[in-house]
Order: structure tokens, then C-alpha cells, then sequence
């Protein structure tokens, strides 16, 4: 397991354990949502998470590519439904 990996479980693992502590408090005992999450944040935080920015990617085709002609799209297409379909749907026509 890579150490993002183990960062992520970790991360899950304080999240869940949070709300199962809040959810076992009295609803008037409960603090504000707003805060709740504040404080786990602010929990993560101090295990080393921090907010990033989310980095877009912009999909650029190789040189040469040529894109498929609308027939073939079509075709494969067609062919990722046929295998999406549901079993017991197999015979049916769309």
C-alpha cells in the first residue's frame, strides 16, 4: 500500500470514527454541522492533510491520430451497450 493509500484509509477511518461519536451523542448535545466539520478539518490538518487545488487536464491526441469515422463510433458504441446490458436483457433489440 502506497503511503496516499494509507493516508486516504487513515483520513476515512477519522471521518467515520467522528461521526459515529457524534451520531451516539443526544441531538440537543450535538454541535452545530458547520463547526463539526471545521473541527475535523482542522483534525486532518494536523495529521498532514492539506486542501489542494483540483489540476485539470486537457486530453490532446497523438500526433497523426485521426479521429474514428461516425460509423465505427457507432459500432463500438454499440458494442459497449450489448455488454452493459443486463443479463436476462441479452436477445433484446434497443
Amino acid at each position: 500500500m502506497t503511503a496516499r493509500e494509507q493516508a486516504h484509509r487513515d483520513g476515512v477511518a477519522l471521518i467515520a470514527r467522528r461521526l459515529v461519536e457524534r451520531d451516539e451523542q443526544a441531538t440537543d448535545d450535538r454541535p452545530d454541522p458547520e463547526v463539526w466539520a471545521a473541527a475535523v478539518l482542522t483534525e486532518l490538518a494536523g495529521f498532514g492533510w492539506r486542501p489542494t487545488a483540483a489540476r485539470t487536464t486537457t486530453w490532446q491526441p497523438r500526433p497523426g491520430h485521426q479521429p474514428a469515422d461516425p460509423q465505427t463510433a457507432r459500432a463500438y458504441a454499440a458494442g459497449i451497450r450489448a455488454r452493459l446490458r443486463p443479463s436476462g436483457h441479452d436477445n433484446e433489440e434497443s
